[in-house]
C-alpha cells in the first residue's frame, strides 16, 4: 500500500495514471451488453438490486468512464474518455472539451459542470438557447499553462478552489491564482469552512483554509502513508472521515476532535489487502464504499455492513472507480468496462420528488434547440420549420419503464395512443401559434404520478399567406399568358432541346451498359481465378494420396514382416480415406453447382441417421456423444441432398476437432426449430473451438484453422455455397477450448 500512496504524489503522476489503467482494464468483468440482474434481496432497508448495464455501444463513447453527478432536474453527466456524457434517461449525448480531452473529474457548481482532464481545466455551461458549451481556463493562469491532476473542486465565499496534489487553484471569476501548500493535500468542503488534510507525519494534520493560508486545527490525525480520501456529513455538525487503509473516523466540525468510528464498516477496511477508494452517502442512514479490488459495500449510520457487491454477483468490476447516488436513492457505477445502474427495488420507498415529463429539446435539421421549462416559447425561422422532431424524457426514469402521450394543439385532433416512442416528428407545418403538449406514465407501476409539460411553438407564416402574394399571383397569371403566347414562337427551339435530351438519355443508358459490361467482365475474372485455384489444389490433393498409396504398397511388398503389413493397410486406408473425402467433397460442390432444386419435406431423423452410418467407422466417433435436441417428428422442407451435405460437413467438422484429452464428456448437440418464419438449424461442440485470428477466413476455399488435422478445406466453402443455393444463412460463434455453435437459417417454404 505504501507503493500505492506513493503513486499519488505529483513526481508519479504518470506511474499512477497507469496503474489505474491497468486495475480498471484488467480485474474481472461481466458482459457490458445493456442487461436486467435481478440480485438475491438485501435484508434492511433494501429488498432487491436491478442492475442495468451501458458500454460504449450504447453512449456512443468510450467504455472508460471516470466520475458522475446529478444536476436538479435529474440529468446524469459523466466523465468519459471521450468527453462529457449526459443522460436524461431516454436520450444520450456526448459534449466534446476545446481540446478533445477525457474527462478524468468532474463536479456541479450552480450551472457550471467544472471538468478535467490531460492537463486541460474547464466547465460546461448551457448558451441562451440552452446548447451546452465548453470555456478553457488554462488560459486564466498567472504563471503556467500545464494544470497537474485536480481532485476536488470546492466554492467557499464566491471563490472556486480546485485542489491539487500540494497546492490550491483560486478562481474568483477572471484569474487562476495558485496557493502554495509544500506538501501533498486533500481538500473539502465542510460547513462552511475549507478543511485540509495534510500528509505526512512530521507536518502532518488538519487546516483550515483562511485567508489564502493554512490555519491548524488539528495536529494528532495524521499518517505517515495515508490521508484524508472522503469526507461524508452525518447529523448536525458531525463528518465521517474516510482513509484509504487506516478505517473510518468521526469528525466534529465545531470541536474539531477526530475520534475512531468503530463500527463493522472501519474493521473491515482496516483488513489486509482491503484498500478504500471512494465514500458516498446514499441517503439519510445509507453510505456506500468502493475498494481498489474488492468490490463495494453498503453500510448504515451505525457502521454494519449490509451488502457486499462484487463482480462475482452483478458488479461489471470489482474496481469502481466512482459510485454516485441519484435522487431516487439508486446508485449509479462508473469503471473501465462501461456504466452500471443499481436500481434498488422496495415497494415501501416513496420519491422525495415529483417526477416531470420534459421535452429535452427539439431538432430542426441539423441543428438543436434546448427546452428551458414550461411555457417556453420557441419561435423558428421560415428555413427550418419544415421538419420538427421533439425528443422527450422523464429524468430519472428510464425509458423502457414509460409511455408518453403527446398533443399538439393547433395540428392534431386528439391525444396520441400510449406508446413507449420517445420521438415525434412533425412536417410542414403551416404558419401559427402551436402548443406540444406531453404526458407520461409508468409501465410497471401505474401509481407514479408523472407532471405533465408543455410549451409553445411558434411557426412563420410561408410568404404566399399573405394579400401582397395574391397580387404577385394576378401577375404572375398576365405573365403566363405572355409565356404561353412566346412558346409558339419558340416550338422549334424547345423541339431541338428535347431531341438533345434525348440524345444525353440515349449516351448515359450506353455508359451504363458499358460499366455492367465491365463489371461483369471482373466477375468473370474472379470466377477464373477461383477456378484455376481449384484445379491447382484438386490435383494436388488428389495425386498426394495417390502417391502414398503407391510408396505403402511398395514398401509393404518387400516386407514379411505380418505386424508391419497390417500397419502399412492401416497407412493405405488412411490415404484412401482421404482420397475418398476429398472426392465426396469435390461431388458435392459439383452436386450444388449443377442440380436443380428438388423441394420436399425430410425428416430431420433420416438426416442424421444417415450422416451417424456414414460416420460410424470415423476415428474416435464412438467416443462422442450425438443429442438430438428437436422433435422426433421435426421434419424440414427442402432439398434433401443439399441439406445432407450442410449438415454433415458440420457435424463431421464438429467431430474432428473434439480434443479427446479433456476430462469432460464429448458431445455434439444438433437442435431444430422453426423461430420467425424460418428454419433453424444449430450444431453445436465442446471441441476445441477456432482461433478468432482464423474465425473470418473459415469459410473461405482450402482454408483449415487446424493444420493438425486431416481434412480437404472445402467443408465450410462448401456449406455456405449450398445455403447460398437453398437461399439460407450461416452464422456461428466460438472460443477456443470451450466450442463451437453453427446456427443455420433456412426459409420457411408452404
Amino acid at each position: 500500500m505504501v507503493f500505492l500512496k506513493s503513486l499519488l504524489h505529483s513526481r508519479n503522476r504518470k506511474a499512477w495514471h497507469l496503474f489505474l489503467f491497468i486495475i480498471l482494464f484488467e480485474l474481472p468483468t461481466l458482459n457490458a451488453a445493456s442487461f436486467q440482474n435481478a440480485n438475491p434481496p438485501i435484508e434492511d432497508p433494501k429488498d432487491s438490486i436491478i442492475f442495468r448495464d451501458f458500454d460504449g455501444s450504447s453512449y456512443r463513447g468510450s467504455s472508460f468512464n471516470y466520475m458522475s453527478v446529478e444536476d436538479q432536474d435529474g440529468i446524469m453527466y459523466f466523465g468519459n474518455e471521450n468527453g462529457l456524457l449526459e443522460f436524461d434517461g431516454t436520450h444520450w449525448q456526448l459534449h466534446k472539451t476545446t481540446n478533445f480531452t477525457p474527462i478524468e473529474y468532474l463536479n456541479l457548481i450552480d450551472d457550471k459542470i467544472y471538468t478535467y482532464g490531460n492537463q486541460e481545466l474547464g466547465y460546461f455551461q448551457r448558451n441562451s438557447l440552452g446548447n451546452m458549451m465548453y470555456q478553457s481556463l488554462n488560459d486564466k493562469m498567472q504563471n503556467e499553462k500545464k494544470i497537474p491532476f485536480v481532485w476536488n473542486v470546492i466554492q467557499n465565499k464566491g471563490y472556486t478552489y480546485f485542489s491539487l496534489d500540494s497546492a490550491l487553484l483560486k478562481w474568483d471569476g477572471e484569474v487562476l491564482s495558485r496557493i502554495e501548500i509544500g506538501a501533498s493535500i486533500t481538500s473539502y468542503k465542510v460547513g462552511q469552512e475549507v478543511l485540509i488534510s495534510v500528509y505526512g507525519q512530521d507536518q502532518g494534520g488538519l487546516a483550515l483554509l483562511k485567508d489564502d493560508s493554512l490555519i491548524y486545527v488539528n495536529r494528532d490525525f495524521k499518517f505517515g502513508d495515508d490521508y484524508i480520501w472522503e469526507v461524508v456529513k452525518q447529523k448536525n455538525r458531525n463528518w465521517l472521515f474516510f482513509t484509504s487503509e487506516n478505517g473510518i473516523y468521526n469528525y466534529n466540525s465545531t470541536t474539531h476532535e477526530v475520534t475512531p468510528f468503530d463500527s463493522e464498516i472501519s474493521y473491515f477496511y482496516k483488513s489486509d489487502s482491503l484498500f478504500l477508494y471512494w465514500a458516498h452517502k446514499m441517503s439519510d442512514s445509507l453510505y456506500i464504499t468502493s475498494s481498489w479490488e474488492n468490490g463495494m459495500q453498503i453500510f448504515d449510520s451505525e457502521g454494519h455492513i449490509l451488502k457486499n457487491l462484487s463482480s462475482k454477483n452483478g458488479l461489471l468490476s470489482n474496481f469502481i472507480v466512482h459510485p454516485e447516488s441519484d435522487r431516487r436513492s439508486n446508485l449509479w457505477l462508473t469503471s473501465g468496462s462501461g456504466i452500471q445502474y443499481l436500481e434498488f427495488r422496495n415497494p415501501s420507498n416513496k420519491l422525495r420528488f415529483e417526477p416531470q415529463a420534459k421535452v429535452r429539446y427539439i431538432k430542426l435539421g441539423d441543428s438543436s434547440v434546448f427546452i428551458k421549462g414550461l411555457d417556453h416559447v420557441v419561435t423558428l425561422s421560415q428555413e427550418n420549420s419544415n421538419s420538427i422532431d421533439f425528443y422527450f424524457s422523464v429524468p430519472s426514469f428510464f425509458k423502457e419503464d414509460l409511455e408518453f402521450s403527446y398533443y399538439l394543439e393547433g395540428f392534431d385532433n386528439d391525444w396520441s395512443t400510449w406508446s413507449n416512442n420517445s420521438r415525434k416528428e412533425y412536417t410542414n407545418l403551416a404558419g401559427g401559434e402551436y402548443i406540444f403538449h406531453l404526458k407520461a406514465r409508468g409501465v410497471h407501476n401505474p401509481e407514479l404520478n408523472i407532471k405533465p409539460f408543455n410549451f409553445t411553438v411558434i411557426v412563420p407564416k410561408n410568404w404566399y399567406e399573405s394579400y401582397v402574394t395574391y397580387i404577385l399571383f394576378a401577375l404572375l397569371v398576365g405573365l403566363l399568358v405572355f409565356s404561353f403566347i412566346k412558346y409558339r414562337t419558340h416550338r422549334l427551339s424547345i423541339t431541338n432541346k428535347k431531341l438533345e435530351s434525348i440524345v444525353k438519355e440515349r449516351t448515359s443508358e450506353l455508359r451504363l451498359q458499358k460499366e455492367q459490361l465491365k463489371k461483369a467482365n471482373e466477375e468473370l475474372k474472379t470466377i477464373n481465378n477461383e477456378l484455376d485455384n481449384f484445379v491447382y489444389r484438386s490435383s494436388h490433393d488428389l495425386v498426394a494420396p495417390l502417391k502414398s498409396l503407391r510408396g505403402l504398397i511398395a514398401v509393404a511388398g518387400m516386407s514379411n514382416n505380418p505386424d508391419e503389413i497390417k500397419e502399412y493397410f492401416k497407412l493405405m486406408n488412411i490415404s484412401i480415406t482421404k482420397l475418398e473425402e476429398f472426392i465426396k467433397g469435390i461431388m458435392d460442390f459439383s452436386t450444388n453447382t449443377k442440380k436443380p432444386l428438388e423441394m420436399k419435406f425430410v425428416r430431420m431423423d433420416d438426416i442424421l441417421d444417415s450422416i451417424v452410418e456414414d460416420l460410424k467407422y470415423y476415428q474416435n466417433a464412438d467416443r462422442v456423444e450425438l443429442i438430438r435436441a428437436y422433435d422426433s417428428d421435426f421434419k424440414i422442407k427442402t432439398d434433401p441432398k443439399r441439406i445432407n451435405i450442410v449438415v454433415s460437413n458440420l457435424v463431421t467438422n464438429a467431430l474432428k476437432y473434439h480434443d479427446f484429452n479433456q476430462d469432460d464428456p464429448q458431445f455434439i448437440k444438433v437442435s431444430a426449430k422453426i423461430e420467425d418464419n424460418s428454419y433453424v438449424l444449430e450444431v453445436k461442440d465442446n471441441g476445441s473451438g477456432i482461433p478468432e485470428e482464423h474465425q473470418s477466413k473459415i469459410f473461405e476455399m482450402f482454408f483449415r484453422a487446424h493444420q493438425g488435422i486431416e481434412g480437404s478445406g472445402l467443408g465450410l466453402y462448401i456449406v455456405l455455397d449450398t445455403l447460398k443455393v437453398l437461399k439460407g444463412k450461416i452464422e456461428f460463434t466460438s472460443k477456443t477450448r470451450v466450442g463451437t455453435t453453427f446456427r443455420v437459417t433456412l426459409p420457411l417454404i408452404d
